[in-house]
């Protein structure tokens, strides 16, 4: 499989929330990097602690959240994603921004992930 292709299987997973397949896709110390304006934003380092500290600390300011990849690019042992953030916060506020994200790629499983996006207009949303 391509690197493409496991990062898109991945948004698949996220979307659908299949933790098992998800942790099939990801290396056991994956590092995730969201930025400080995001909440609960700041550097995650192993699965269990990226989706039961951050994931879930981050979700719960939101009804819905949605990640939505427009376009893979693929660099040797990266991918970059180029995508919109689509959500309603907990306060009835709507968001729409652009994202990229950078994916690291090791052993055939995301190793590290970094994240670029417009957190003031998610911030705003819960204010």
């Amino acid at each position: 499989m391509s690197n493409v292709e496991l990062v898109k299987k991945f948004y698949d997973a996220f979307k659908n929330k299949d933790m098992k397949k998800i942790h099939q896709l990801c290396d056991e110390e994956l590092e995730w990097n969201t930025l400080r304006g995001m909440p609960h934003g700041g550097k995650y380092v192993g699965l269990k602690s990226i989706f039961e500290d951050y994931f879930t600390n981050m979700f719960s300011n939101f009804k819905e959240f949605h990640a939505m990849p427009d376009e893979f690019l693929e660099s040797e042992n990266h991918v970059i994603v180029i995508g919109r953030y689509q959500g309603i916060s907990k306060k009835e506020k709507t968001f729409d921004v652009p994202f990229s994200h950078i994916y690291e790629i090791r052993n055939n499983k995301i190793f590290k992930f970094r994240q670029f996006t417009d957190t003031q207009k998610i911030q705003e949303s819960l204010a």
